[in-house]
């Protein structure tokens, strides 16, 4: 297993499993994504998307299908947890699938309070988003 971050030459290798997933694409000047391998073969994918100087979201967290089951999402989920950590963002925050709230929780995560906590407006456009685009329902964390 190893983790590395993505280069130009893996953009088309990124969107086309966040294609596959109904994934908004990435756009690297943007999104800080990371490649997990398994075997030295590409296993997964996930990314920081920053907001601006303060404001990052962990997301497009996915694993491709025969590599389940090897705990690479946990992995995955930590690297980028320390990245950005790393950063000198003041606020990180992910929008995870309900039924995955004890998983995030394992690094950090918490749900946001949206009666007393101020988000993002473009972290809230998504969240919103999210919840009328997916039939799953959708979790609004933060670090």
């Amino acid at each position: 297993m190893g983790i590395k971050f993505a280069s130009l030459e893996d953009l088309e290798w990124i969107n086309h499993q966040y294609k596959n997933v109904g994934f908004v694409p990435s756009d690297l000047k943007k999104d800080k994504v990371a490649i997990i391998t398994y075997n030295g073969e590409y296993a997964g994918l996930g990314r920081l998307v920053y907001i601006d100087q303060n404001t990052i979201e962990m997301g497009g967290i996915y694993i491709l299908p025969k590599y389940r089951g090897y705990k690479l999402a946990g992995d995955l989920v930590s690297f980028l947890v320390q990245e950005a950590k790393q950063s000198d963002a003041s606020h990180v925050y992910c929008i995870p699938f309900e039924e995955l709230a004890d998983f995030y929780k394992k690094y950090g995560y918490k749900e946001v309070n949206l009666d007393q906590e101020t988000v993002h407006p473009t972290i809230m456009t998504k969240y919103r988003w999210c919840l009328q685009e997916y039939e799953k329902n959708v979790l609004l964390f933060t670090l």
